[in-house]
């Protein structure tokens, strides 16, 4: 269960997560799939974030149709002719700016086209 990732985890990291949560409920439906050891996906055709729960901070990975190598952007990874991941770790509630919900925003539009 998601509860069981963030059991043994600060509780700040679940209400980032609940955050995020919020944002992505605006972009329209979608479903969330929780895999062990730390992972949950949010899906609609396919899977358009990943939020990772580390020991003290979460990983958004989300899928963007071409490469932003910025800050707060911390790894990349092209995954075929026009889809590139990005990661960005979200350690604080500040870290959930404009950028990262336009960027999570854009994902979500490419896989549910």
């Amino acid at each position: 269960s998601k509860e069981s990732l963030f059991a043994k985890r600060p509780p700040e990291l679940m209400k980032l997560y609940e955050q995020i949560v919020m944002i992505v409920k605006k972009f329209g439906g979608y479903r969330e799939e929780t895999v062990r050891p730390d992972v949950i996906f949010f899906k609609t055709k396919s899977t358009f974030l990943a939020v990772k729960v580390k020991k003290d901070h979460l990983d958004a990975e989300f899928f963007l149709d071409h490469l932003e190598d910025v800050p707060p952007v911390s790894k990349y990874l092209q995954t075929s002719k026009n889809r590139v991941a990005h990661l960005v770790p979200v350690d604080n509630a500040k870290d959930i700016d404009r950028q990262l919900i336009n960027w999570m925003k854009h994902s979500y539009d490419l896989v549910s086209k």
